[in-house]
């Protein structure tokens, strides 16, 4: 019987290893412009980011000089790269929604009867959600703990990413079964959250 093969890759910024779906990749077009491939299928040559906090944080335009080694890449651009990266997560982040659509249970009412049940759960809470419904929504994640239920909670998700797909004027909360497309969902919502947690440099 054989065995599935677990591809790693080292993050070229701080050299960490993890399982390569984890990891966002970056390409370099003929021009020397850096752009994220976040589905991994974009042609040429390519280079891995862990996307952890930490190694963004120490990321600049004198990291980015690495990518010399390998391609004709044009600096400064780092702020370039932060903003298109922001900019296709976004966009990923509300196909997934709009494929996942189907299986989500939207608003407090249809969330909170979902919680009952016994599968594991993708939540996410928008960024402008009240502290009540917030309680209540965690209370029961809590009870789902304790009863030994997975749930993988995301707070902080911007109000418009929601709205684009829902097309409601609030939409707080939404949880949907945890799947291969919940964890590609709840990957691109960590990515952003770590971007936008990070200051970008452009010195040492």
């Amino acid at each position: 019987m054989s065995q599935s093969h677990t591809v790693m890759r080292s993050c070229f910024a701080c050299r960490c290893q993890q399982e390569k779906m984890q990891m966002l990749r970056l390409v370099v077009d003929a021009q020397g412009e850096i752009w994220p491939d976040l589905l991994q299928k974009a042609p040429g040559r390519g280079v891995y980011l862990c996307m952890e906090t930490a190694c963004l944080q120490r990321l600049s335009d004198k990291r980015l000089g690495l990518l010399r080694q390998k391609s004709n890449v044009v600096l400064p651009q780092w702020a370039r790269v932060c903003i298109r990266l922001e900019e296709g997560i976004q966009g990923m982040v509300v196909q997934q929604l709009l494929r996942c659509k189907p299986l989500m249970c939207v608003g407090r009412d249809a969330v909170m009867h979902q919680m009952w049940k016994n599968a594991p759960l993708l939540l996410m809470m928008v960024n402008e959600m009240g502290q009540a419904l917030q309680r209540q929504v965690m209370n029961a994640v809590d009870k789902r703990t304790e009863l030994g239920l997975k749930t993988i909670v995301l707070e902080d998700i911007p109000v418009a990413w929601l709205h684009d797909v829902f097309q409601r004027e609030r939409v707080s909360v939404l949880s949907l079964p945890v799947s291969k497309q919940a964890e590609r969902l709840q990957r691109w919502c960590v990515w952003y959250r770590h971007l936008k947690g990070h200051k970008v440099s452009d010195g040492e």
